[in-house]
C-alpha cells in the first residue's frame, strides 16, 4: 500500500543513477562481513516473467534537445525534474560538472578547482567527485543558493543524493564500502563493511532508499542490495538478489528496484517492490542495460542486431513506448518525471566525442499520481495543521479504495474533499487554494470516471 506523508516539507519528485566508477581502487583486504547500520536478511522471490516485443513498441511523442555537443567529450548526465548535469571532459586537461535548465537552455558550471566528475542531481542540489591533493572528496553543490558542502573524508566517489540523503563510495579502505552522508544532521552511516566489492549507490528521490551492486573481488558475481531508512541514520538492509547470474545497474524511486540480470542467458531487465514481494522479468530479445525508473516508467536501453534505443515500460499499464529510433548507440540514460513530464537525458558517440542530448515527452497520467500531485499541492500551501491533515486523510483514503479497485468509495472521498474546500474558502483556504484544489480533485474525479 501507498501511503501519503501527512506532513512533507520537501515532496519534489527526483531520480538519480550514477556511472559505475572508474576510480575504484586494486582490492586486496578480507575482511569479515558486519552490517553495522542494520540486520541483513536474505530474500527469494517469486519470479512472473513478462513478454514484451521491441517492434511492436510505438514512438512515444515529444520534443529532443542538445544538451551539450562541442569538441570535448560530455558524459555521465543525469536528470532531476528540469535540471540535468553532465561532465565535461577537455581530453584530460580538465574535467568540469555543468548544470543546464532543460526548459531555458541556460547552461552552468558549478566552481571548482577543473577536477570534477561523476555528478547526481536532487531538486536543485547537485553532488559530485572532487580530485584534491589529498584524494577523491565529494561535495555538494546548491545552484539556488549557490553553496557547497563538503562531505567529510577522502576516498570517496561515485555520490548519489535524493532528498537530504548522499550515497557514495568509500575507497579509503582496500575494499569499496557504501556509506552515507545526510545533509541535515551531517551524519555518517557506513551501509557496508565486509570484504566483497560494494559499488554504485543509488538514492531514490526522497533519500529513503539506497540500492546498490554487491560483488566479488573480481568484480563478478553482483548481487543487488537494498537499505531503506526507517528512521534518521538507522537502515534495513536485505539482498534483492541472491545468486543465479550477474545483476547490475540498479535503480530505485523509493518503493521499486530494477536492475540488469543475465540469468536467462542474456541481459533482461527485473523489478520488484523493495518491501518485498514478487520480482517481473521483462523478456525482450536483444541486449538491455542501464535501466533507471522514475515513478511507473523505467526507461533502459534495447538493442537487437542494430544499435541500442531508449525505450519506456509503464509498470502500471504494462506499455511499451520506445523514445528514440537512430543509428546511433544512446548510452548512460536517465529517466525523471516531474509534474507530469518525463525527461531522458542520455550520451551519444558523434564525430569522434560523446555528446549529451534530452528527450522530453507528456508522462502518462494515473489517477495515483494525479493523488500524489495533489497531495504536494497542500503541503506547499503550509496550511494550518488540522486543515492540511484533514485533506490529506481524505486523500489516502481515496488511495487506498483505487489500490483495491473501489472506485466507488475515492469518487465519494474526492467529493468530500471537495466539499471541504469549498467550505474553508475564504477562511483556512484562500480563494485561491481553494479553488486549485477543488479543481485538481475534479480532475481525478473525471479521469476515475466517478458520476
Amino acid at each position: 500500500m501507498k501511503t501519503l506523508p501527512i506532513i512533507i516539507r520537501n515532496h519534489r519528485a527526483l531520480k538519480r543513477t550514477t556511472l559505475l566508477s572508474a576510480l575504484l581502487v586494486a582490492l586486496a583486504l578480507v575482511a569479515s562481513f558486519q552490517n553495522r547500520s542494520a540486520a541483513t536478511a536474505n530474500i527469494t522471490t517469486t519470479e512472473s516473467t513478462i513478454v514484451l516485443d521491441t517492434n511492436a513498441a510505438s514512438l512515444i511523442d515529444g520534443a529532443f534537445q542538445v544538451v551539450s555537443n562541442g569538441l570535448t567529450n560530455e558524459t555521465d548526465p543525469h536528470v532531476s525534474c528540469n535540471l540535468a548535469t553532465y561532465t565535461l571532459d577537455a581530453f584530460q586537461a580538465t574535467s568540469r560538472v555543468h548544470y543546464q535548465d532543460l526548459s531555458t537552455g541556460a547552461d552552468n558550471v558549478i566552481p571548482s578547482n577543473n577536477y570534477d566528475l561523476l555528478s547526481g542531481v536532487s531538486g536543485s542540489r547537485v553532488a559530485y567527485t572532487e580530485a584534491t591533493s589529498s584524494g577523491y572528496a565529494i561535495k555538494v553543490f546548491d545552484t539556488n543558493s549557490q553553496t557547497t558542502t563538503v562531505v567529510p573524508g577522502v576516498g570517496r566517489v561515485n555520490p548519489s543524493i535524493g532528498g537530504n540523503l548522499v550515497a557514495f563510495e568509500d575507497t579509503s579502505n582496500l575494499t569499496p564500502e557504501i556509506t552515507t552522508y545526510d545533509l541535515s544532521t551531517g551524519s555518517v552511516t557506513p551501509l557496508t563493511n565486509d570484504s566483497l566489492f560494494d559499488r554504485s549507490p543509488r538514492v531514490s528521490p526522497k533519500g529513503n532508499a539506497v540500492v546498490w551492486e554487491k560483488c566479488q573481488l573480481t568484480g563478478e558475481g553482483c548481487d543487488i542490495y537494498a537499505a531503506i531508512q526507517t528512521s534518521p541514520g538507522v537502515f534495513t538492509t536485505r539482498a534483492l538478489t541472491v545468486g543465479g547470474g550477474e545483476d547490475r545497474f540498479p535503480s530505485t524511486d523509493g518503493e521499486v528496484a530494477v536492475y540488469v540480470s543475465n540469468r536467462t542467458g542474456e541481459n533482461d531487465i527485473y523489478y520488484q517492490p523493495l518491501n518485498g514481494g514478487s520480482e517481473v522479468h521483462l523478456s525482450i530479445l536483444g541486449d538491455q542495460r542501464q535501466p533507471t525508473i522514475s515513478g511507473p516508467l523505467i526507461s533502459f536501453e534495447s538493442r537487437y542486431l542494430t544499435s541500442y534505443d531508449i525505450y519506456v515500460y509503464d509498470i502500471r499499464s504494462g506499455t511499451l513506448s520506445r523514445a528514440t529510433n537512430t543509428l546511433h548507440d544512446e548510452r548512460l540514460s536517465e529517466i525523471s518525471v516531474c509534474s507530469g513530464v518525463g525527461r531522458i537525458v542520455y550520451v551519444i558517440p558523434e564525430d569522434g566525442t560523446f555528446d549529451v542530448h534530452a528527450f522530453s515527452f507528456a508522462a502518462p497520467h494515473h489517477a495515483e499520481d494525479q493523488i500524489e500531485d495533489l497531495n504536494a499541492l497542500i503541503v506547499s500551501f503550509n496550511l494550518p495543521k488540522g486543515t492540511a491533515n484533514s485533506l490529506i486523510n481524505k486523500l489516502q483514503q481515496a488511495l487506498d479504495a483505487i489500490e483495491v479497485s473501489d472506485t466507488t468509495t475515492a469518487c465519494s472521498l474526492l467529493s468530500d474533499l471537495i466539499n471541504q474546500c469549498a467550505a474553508q474558502s475564504g477562511k483556512k483556504l484562500t480563494a485561491d487554494q481553494a479553488t486549485q484544489l477543488i479543481n485538481s480533485a475534479n480532475q481525478i474525479k473525471s479521469d476515475l470516471g466517478c458520476q
